[in-house]
């Protein structure tokens, strides 16, 4: 066979692992998975031992995910006025097949994300920035243990995927921004209606105790009244973030409209009021407009009860703690 037709059907073949690449990374809608998958791909794809994504954070420095032979780490490393990947997105380094020498040539250190005693370090080294839109997304890194290990073409072949993946990165976050906004309530950053209603449903049929808190603030429109709706907002905000803390590491927080929030909480009502009175006595301490006095009604699950009969039961307590200006009241589990 003519030498020449050998590699055109080998680039051939190698065109359509990349437009196999890209359709099974577009196909992922979340980032996280999308991550995973985009290591996965790319390292079989150039038959490399490691793959690096490092991502731009808001702050500065990068947010960095590698995937070396068969493990996923993750590693925040700080802004450098000249490092390596600041190099790639000026466009000062793509390819270099001896990397030790190139770094001790410029006077460059590089972090290692996840060290293992038992592996070699990097000698061949690609990367490509990714873009969209004008806006650097990140820097995409092959790596391997060997010296001369790519090729201009396979750089070439990195810089087709890189462009593809940073439009699948954007599609991505475009996804779950508006999966986001269709979630969530935009004032306080809460669960909206419609998402307790599925979540509730979920708890009701999970194993386990739970507790639904139904909460509002006592005379909330004489806040709006007396120091206006921007004040309101506040209120309602800072109500929003001391749920969000309350429920930082178990249960889910609701803002179902107005000044009325919910609370799933997976523990029985006398551990679900321990945690909201220690949340409620926290907001007294944010710089607020007016401190909130809200009222809260508990109430344990039943197993035979639909949502709305639990939402009603817990209602009733609110508005019993509403009457009384007690920012808790817990009942005794009705009998009928």
């Amino acid at each position: 066979m003519n030498p020449l037709d050998t590699d055109s059907t080998r680039q051939i073949a190698r065109y359509r692992s990349l437009v196999q690449v890209i359709a099974a990374l577009s196909r992922t809608a979340r980032t996280e998975d999308l991550l995973r998958s985009m290591h996965q791909q790319v390292q079989a794809l150039f038959a490399s031992p490691v793959t690096v994504l490092a991502r731009p954070t808001p702050g500065g420095g990068w947010s960095v995910q590698t995937l070396e032979i068969d493990v996923i780490s993750e590693q925040w490393i700080g802004p450098r006025p000249d490092g390596l990947l600041e190099r790639v997105v000026t466009g000062r380094v793509t390819l270099e097949n001896d990397l030790p020498t190139y770094l001790e040539r410029e006077g460059l250190t590089v972090v290692r994300v996840h060290y293992r005693a038992d592996l070699p370090h990097t000698l061949s080294w690609m990367g490509v920035a990714l873009r969209a839109g004008g806006e650097v997304l990140g820097v995409l890194s092959v790596q391997s243990y060997e010296r001369d290990a790519f090729t201009p073409e396979d750089l070439e072949f990195l810089n087709l995927l890189g462009v593809q993946l940073g439009i699948v990165l954007e599609n991505a976050a475009l996804h779950e921004r508006l999966a986001r906004e269709a979630n969530t309530d935009p004032l306080t950053g809460l669960l909206n209606r419609r998402q307790f209603a599925l979540r509730g449903e979920e708890a009701r049929r999970t194993a386990g105790e739970w507790t639904l808190a139904v909460l509002d603030v006592q005379d909330f429109k004489r806040v709006n009244d007396r120091l206006g709706h921007a004040a309101g907002d506040a209120v309602l905000r800072g109500i929003g973030e001391a749920l969000l803390d309350l429920t930082a590491t178990r249960g889910e927080a609701f803002r179902l409209g107005g000044d009325e929030f919910a609370l799933l909480l997976p523990a029985g009502p006398e551990r679900a009021a321990a945690l909201l009175r220690a949340g409620l006595e926290g907001l007294s301490a944010r710089d607020l407009p007016d401190v909130p006095f809200v009222n809260v009604g508990l109430a344990g699950r039943r197993a035979d009860e639909s949502l709305m009969d639990w939402m009603r039961r817990a209602d009733r307590h609110m508005y019993a703690a509403k009457r009384a200006r007690a920012h808790l009241i817990m009942f005794p589990e009705e009998t009928s």
